[in-house]
């Protein structure tokens, strides 16, 4: 659980399970809040549930390809989501449907996404072997790094740091 607190009641629980969310693959996952859980997936759509009752609170469909990473802004109900269409978006779970905020410039797919800890900054990694920070307010691109043979993984900010760590295809971490 998100607050910390475990719950057992004997040797093993049995997962909780509900109906699908998506009508494809789901490709990604995190945590939005105590109650609130994202996803992503290949149906190009980006979905917010009650992990408690599985009930769909809010979709949004503005991305043209398969979703690949989604992510939330620390205290905030703001959502970030990557896609194969080369694009990250931001979303404002009690906003409007469409995105809040587009941060394009990838030639390739987006697989990295991370927020910064104040929720002012993503960063964005592709398999363009660049990545990316972005102002989140203004959508401006705050800078690029290009490392050739860095085909980008997964991203994280540091907490408390103006770092990102970055995996990669090439057995690295930057």
């Amino acid at each position: 659980r998100a607050d910390g607190c475990v719950e057992q009641t004997g040797p093993a629980q049995a997962a909780r399970q509900h109906d699908p969310v998506h009508t494809d693959t789901v490709t990604s996952v995190g945590a939005l809040g105590l109650d609130l859980c994202m996803s992503g997936g290949r149906d190009k759509s980006v979905a917010v549930c009650s992990w408690r009752s599985g009930a769909v609170l809010r979709r949004f469909t503005a991305h043209e390809r398969e979703v690949t990473k989604v992510t939330s802004a620390p205290g905030s109900s703001r959502i970030f989501s990557a896609s194969r269409d080369r694009t990250a978006m931001m979303w404002e779970l009690h906003g409007a449907p469409e995105p809040s905020q587009r941060f394009p410039g990838h030639e390739l797919v987006v697989t990295g996404l991370a927020v910064s800890p104040d929720g002012s900054q993503l960063c964005t990694g592709s398999r363009d072997n660049t990545v990316c920070t972005w102002d989140v307010e203004t959508g401006e691109r705050l800078g690029r790094a290009a490392i050739s043979r860095n085909l980008v993984t997964h991203l994280c900010w540091v907490p408390g740091e103006p770092y990102v760590v970055q995996t990669s295809e090439d057995k690295t971490i930057r």
